[in-house]
């Protein structure tokens, strides 16, 4: 954190920061360089990246304060031609003797969404045509406003969009890259259980459910599947009373096309219900093209991706779409599994 508040002092020094669109253009540059260092940093989990965050913008806002708090030298008048003194420091404008007057900064980020501050404006007042003065003066600062509240609302929508990435409800990932053999579950028909992995591999995804379509979704006995969550993130509760009870997720035959022969890897994105853990069964049927076996997982209540891999058969094509069933509660606990999508990738 140290580096990167030197690296925005840094470049308070080479700029014109009495100008708030400049200050606000360094906090940018500062805040997406940080989360590019938290996107590449898979040591980290959600919320040590979430502090980062917190830290980051508490030095945002010291230095915020401080450059408002930084004494301004009155410009000299007119007839004198002079250049005011830069020995306040980098944070000292240099201001030419007019009626150019910049709008101030607030003491923090989130303060400067309010009124603006006339108290804190410049006392130089040229003897003539003060009406007109006031008037740019005025102008200046609404236009300063309207532009940080602006960069605010940018900069709330990254965040979220990054937020949606890191919970795996947007791939962020470039197409074209082989998955790693490690990120994938135990061989085909394996009955020991197992555990969800990091990241799932890069490349080109094929989306088999995701809540916003509940037509693919049918249930067995007393299973239930109902969409919970909000406008920013929504999922599928599924709950299975009993062994026979399982929720299945309709695989379209356009998708089974893609797949025959072929090698694959299925990633479920899914979750146990908050403050409590299950482990789930997974099973497959793909008609001609066989099936996948019985997986079990043990899941948390952190969201995470729960992967296997299938060797397709060459030479079949499948005549209809196939399914993939989960049981949410083997153990038979009342323990429900919240489901974010479902999706399958064409290994290289």
């Amino acid at each position: 954190m140290e580096a990167i508040e030197q690296a925005i002092r840094n470049a308070f020094a080479k700029a014109d920061v009495s100008n708030p669109a400049v200050r606000q253009k360094i906090y940018e540059s500062a805040w997406t360089a940080h989360e590019r260092s938290l996107i590449a940093n898979g040591a980290l989990d959600e919320t040590e990246r979430e502090e980062r965050r917190e830290h980051l913008k508490a030095t945002i806002t010291r230095i915020e304060g401080e450059s408002r708090d930084a004494p301004r030298v009155a410009p000299e008048p007119v007839a004198e031609r002079r250049e005011p003194s830069m020995s306040a420091g980098p944070a000292q404008s240099r201001q030419a003797a007019s009626s150019r007057v910049e709008p101030s900064m607030g003491g923090s980020l989130d303060s400067d969404l309010g009124p603006a501050d006339n108290s804190r404006a410049d006392n130089y007042r040229p003897a003539y045509n003060q009406p007109r003065v006031k008037k740019t003066r005025e102008r200046q600062k609404a236009r300063g406003l309207t532009k940080f509240v602006i960069m605010v609302a940018i900069l709330l929508v990254a965040i979220g969009l990054l937020w949606l990435v890191a919970s795996g409800l947007i791939n962020s990932k470039p197409s074209g890259s082989t998955p790693p053999a490690s990120s994938a579950g135990p061989a085909v028909g394996s009955h020991e259980p197992m555990k969800g992995g990091q990241l799932a591999a890069e490349g080109n995804w094929i989306s088999i459910f995701d809540p916003s379509d509940m037509t693919r979704v049918s249930m067995a006995g007393r299973a239930t599947a109902s969409v919970a969550g909000d406008n920013l993130q929504k999922f599928v509760r599924i709950k299975s009373p009993g062994q026979n009870d399982d929720i299945s997720f309709q695989v379209g035959q356009g998708v089974l096309q893609q797949l025959a022969g072929k090698h694959a890897i299925f990633d479920i994105i899914a979750k146990a219900e908050d403050g409590s853990a299950t482990q789930m069964a997974v099973s497959c049927d793909f008609g001609a093209l066989g099936d996948c076996g019985r997986k079990r997982y043990d899941v948390t209540d952190a969201s995470n991706e729960y992967l296997f891999e299938l060797q397709f058969p060459e030479g079949k094509k499948p005549g209809a779409g196939g399914i993939i069933k989960i049981n949410s509660d083997i153990a038979r606990t009342g323990k429900a599994i919240d489901i974010f999508s479902i999706r399958v990738l064409v290994a290289n």
